[in-house]
């Protein structure tokens, strides 16, 4: 390495002979650079893949903005310095490195405060997951196998070689198809790299952990095991090694998606707190200067029948979706005419059940994520900040989002009682299916889900008498799905579950301080499990017992 000073500013720690231009182009602001995409931009970080006249260039730009940061730096060395380490050092051990291009720093008073690392862009190369999720539908089972085989062989030869990385993501993964079922993968990550053979199984874990929490979302269980095994190689080590490596890489995965979860919900409410703080003090917003990804698009479907009462607040509450899909069971009232005002997509079918009719409105939606609500709640605006937060970010770590449900009833909001009573109405089209049983349907996620902090408005029922009514219909429908299933009522369920239901509702949940509201929604929910349960016994006695009278 050589060290000269190419600006009074800015320090080349090592520059190729033929890219003597780079100290001058990191020296100057984005805004003069050649056209450029952004590939992330996070806690200081910003990667930039720019177009030059005769090759590509990838731009590593860190700046140390906290405590930690400026300690690691001291300790280890800048971000960049360490970069340009780790590609020498896969470089000797035989593995594909971008060429590194140039290690730029930015020092005040001895500290860094900034680095740079350039190293030729990868525009033929895709990140790992997104190579699977384009190529992998076209493939057969020999070729998808075949993938995946070749990704356990480099993974153990990366371990084997004493070799690891501190984020093995699939976006820090590029994969480069090299023909006749062969692959190479590029490892660009590169300030993470450390020699510490022989590598422990912690770290073995946790690079697999990092590809189970990403790539291993989009494989079935059978893959997985197949990428296991392969890593494994030949001979495999004993059964019970086996099944304890494997469950010591479960409850790693399961608490890095609580920690992550936990994570992303804080960076969510700082970030909406600072656009709703920034929006009171009617500043305006500075934009980025280099164009970012556009937002994933998403469907909302709506089920409905007679409810004109409701629906157009529901609908106004979902018109900035980029498609409106309503399923409507001929209804008399003017609810069809509200609905033509907002979307086009109407469909009339006769009612099936909730199940099924919710399985078939998923079914006709068009986009990557879909928002479900009935058409008797409304959209908060936090919750739509906060929704459409999640789609600029379109994380695919996440596939699915619980929001919590605020209750109006009796003339007020029940912060009690039913709050939160989180639902899943955020998710993945191609990631969900409908389950349960009517009237309590559910949707089944195959995959990681987060919690959102806005809510989803619920207006109910306009008065008591309409409460007794839909209390009295939906416990129809339950008795009808628990007698197909072979369901009975003992003694215990008419007396014990109605007064644990009360008890749990007006005295655990605390709307014992609503007064009498309070008292009636506890009685009526006592009142809900006494009857679905007294019907069901009435349903199977006159099944089971022959009429006394004559038919005639």
């Amino acid at each position: 390495m050589c060290a000269d000073t190419a600006s009074p500013e800015i320090l080349t720690v090592f520059c190729a002979p033929d890219q003597a231009q780079l100290a001058q182009l990191v020296a100057s602001p984005p805004t003069q650079w050649p056209p450029a995409q952004i590939l992330k931009q996070d806690g200081g970080t910003t990667v930039t893949l720019l177009t030059l006249a005769e090759t590509s260039l990838a731009v590593k730009h860190q700046r140390m903005l906290t405590w930690r940061q400026w300690a690691d730096a001291l300790w280890r060395g800048s971000p960049a310095r360490r970069a340009w380490n780790g590609a020498q050092l896969l470089a000797t051990h035989g593995f594909a490195v971008p060429r590194p291009l140039g290690v730029f720093e930015r020092r005040h008073a001895g500290q860094m405060i900034e680095s740079w690392y350039c190293s030729e862009g990868l525009y033929a190369h895709l990140p790992l997951h997104t190579y699977w999720r384009h190529h992998c539908p076209t493939w057969s089972f020999r070729h998808r196998r075949a993938f995946l085989k070749a990704l356990a062989e480099f993974l153990r030869s990366f371990h084997a070689a004493g070799l690891y990385t501190g984020d093995m993501r699939d976006a820090n993964l590029l994969v480069e198809d090299i023909g006749s079922e062969q692959w190479r993968f590029y490892l660009v990550d590169l300030d993470r790299i450390l020699h510490a053979p022989p590598l422990s199984q912690r770290r073995r874990l946790k690079n697999i952990v990092q590809l189970e929490r990403t790539l291993g979302r989009s494989l079935h269980a059978s893959d997985r095991l197949f990428f296991l095994y392969r890593y494994f190689g030949d001979p495999l080590p004993a059964p019970s090694v086996r099944r304890s490596f494997i469950q010591h890489l479960l409850h790693l995965r399961n608490r890095k998606d609580r920690e992550y979860a936990r994570r992303r919900r804080r960076q969510r409410l700082r970030q909406i707190k600072a656009a709703r703080t920034t929006e009171v003090m009617g500043e305006s917003v500075s934009m980025p200067l280099l164009p970012t990804p556009p937002r994933a698009l998403i469907s909302c479907c709506i089920i409905c029948f007679n409810e004109e009462l409701h629906i157009r607040r529901c609908l106004e509450s979902v018109k900035w979706c980029d498609e409106i899909v309503v399923v409507d069971s001929f209804s008399t009232d003017r609810t069809l005419d509200i609905c033509r005002q907002y979307t086009k997509h109407i469909i009339q079918r006769p009612w099936p059940g909730f199940v099924e009719q919710k399985r078939f409105a998923l079914s006709q939606t068009s986009h990557e994520w879909v928002l479900n609500i009935d058409a008797d709640e409304e959209i908060s605006p936090e919750l739509q900040r906060e929704i459409l937060h999640v789609l600029d970010r379109n994380d695919p770590a996440v596939d699915g989002f619980f929001v919590p449900r605020l209750v109006y009833y009796l003339g007020r909001w029940w912060h009690r009682g039913w709050y939160p009573g989180y639902r899943l109405r955020l998710f993945r089209r191609t990631k969900v299916r409908w389950g349960g049983v009517d009237p309590h349907e559910k949707v089944l996620l195959r995959g990681q889900a987060d919690r959102l902090a806005g809510d989803l408005y619920h207006y109910t029922y306009e008065n008591t008498s309409n409460h007794l009514r839909a209390i009295n219909n939906l416990t129809d429908m339950a008795v009808r799905e628990r007698a197909m299933r072979g369901k009975r009522t003992r003694h215990t369920d008419l007396l014990l579950r109605p007064l644990w239901r009360f008890l749990r509702f007006y005295v655990l949940r605390g709307t014992v301080a609503y007064g009498v509201p309070g008292f009636f929604a506890g009685v009526s929910a006592a009142f809900y499990v006494f009857l679905k349960y007294a019907k069901l016994w009435e349903h199977t006695t006159r099944q089971q017992s022959p009429s006394q009278h004559s038919p005639r």
